[in-house]
């Protein structure tokens, strides 16, 4: 019997690679670059692929997969796949919705407290020989007693809920498109306002929703002008969601009082963004899912969703199909 291929278009590191291959579905194997920037090697798996793990896919690529059947993203976020191309090829997209949900919740929690905290910079001080105890002391702030705001009420921020609700909050609020039923809202501790008044009236406002025509910038200048000068913005999402122009500008301008980012609009960061430079931002680099215990929970999730694609059976969560065969 010929196997399957599936080819992953990220390069991940050597013991994960093992471990990976090592849970490959009986009759497929994995082929896989050496060098995710190399355009060779990404152009020669692409054609060879019956399934892709990947990230990116334009329509030039679609050209290219001429053995294609599937697209599975490893994660959710599909905003670097031409998703009208696929659905024009007849290619379904599937995620692994809730599969990074639980460490990229642990990093919007972390991030909170590093900005409130301003831990990056304590310890920065530290290390220069500087002992700022006292400044500190004036300028820190704790989440207990703060009112958490969630953009977007999906997978990664419900369990954000439940583990911010640990430090005893003043109150979790969310704005969504999609309300909650008021049981949910109940079991969560958390309640539906509008996006006017949760940019007003968050100490913290955790951003949790995709990115697509409908929210790309929808966090700008007119947003900002409306939030608590103490309040602090966390982005483990998408950067296009966040207007990095008017958060630089509010930043500057003390309309808010930190922000703590894994996303940014361009990626890797430029080395002339501003945020770079400020005290008052916590940097890290699009690593929310990045946890070594949940790599292979995220790959099984792949794998049974390809697996099932080819016996024709449905997907692990239905809300993993993003784009459906016809």
């Amino acid at each position: 019997m010929e196997l399957k291929k599936i080819g992953w278009l990220q390069v991940h590191a050597p013991e994960l690679c093992k471990e990976e291959d090592e849970n490959v579905p009986e009759g497929f194997t994995t082929i896989r670059p050496t060098d995710e920037t190399d355009p060779t090697e990404i152009r020669r798996i692409m054609e060879e692929a019956d399934y892709l793990i990947t990230a990116d896919m334009t329509r030039d690529d679609f050209a290219i997969a001429k053995n294609l059947k599937m697209i599975q993203k490893w994660g959710i976020g599909v905003d670097r796949i031409d998703l009208d191309a696929a659905a024009e090829n007849n290619i379904p997209v599937y995620i692994t919705s809730g599969a990074n949900s639980i460490p990229v919740a642990e990093l919007a929690v972390g991030l909170m407290l590093s900005a409130f905290r301003r831990i990056p910079y304590v310890d920065k001080t530290v290390r220069e020989g500087k002992w700022i105890r006292k400044n500190m002391r004036a300028e820190c702030q704790m989440l207990n007693g703060k009112t958490i705001g969630l953009l977007g009420i999906g997978n990664i921020a419900k369990k954000v809920a439940r583990m911010v609700s640990g430090f005893d909050p003043k109150e979790i609020i969310y704005y969504d498109i999609r309300p909650l039923t008021p049981e949910q809202e109940e079991a969560l501790g958390a309640h539906y306002v509008s996006f006017e008044e949760l940019c007003r009236r968050a100490d913290v406002l955790s951003v949790h929703v995709p990115l697509m025509p409908a929210t790309k910038g929808m966090i700008g200048e007119e947003q900002f002008n409306t939030m608590k000068p103490n309040m602090i913005l966390v982005n483990t999402a998408r950067g296009g969601v966040v207007n990095e122009k008017a958060l630089i500008k509010a930043l500057k301008e003390g309309k808010i009082y930190g922000a703590a980012l894994d996303t940014f609009e361009s990626e890797p960061i430029e080395k002339d963004n501003p945020l770079l430079t400020m005290d008052n931002v916590v940097l890290t680099c699009h690593c929310g899912g990045g946890v070594v215990d949940n790599v292979m929970n995220v790959t099984r999730h792949a794998y049974y969703n390809i697996a099932a694609f080819e016996k024709g059976e449905a997907p692990k969560h239905p809300q993993d199909v993003i784009v459906a065969k016809k």
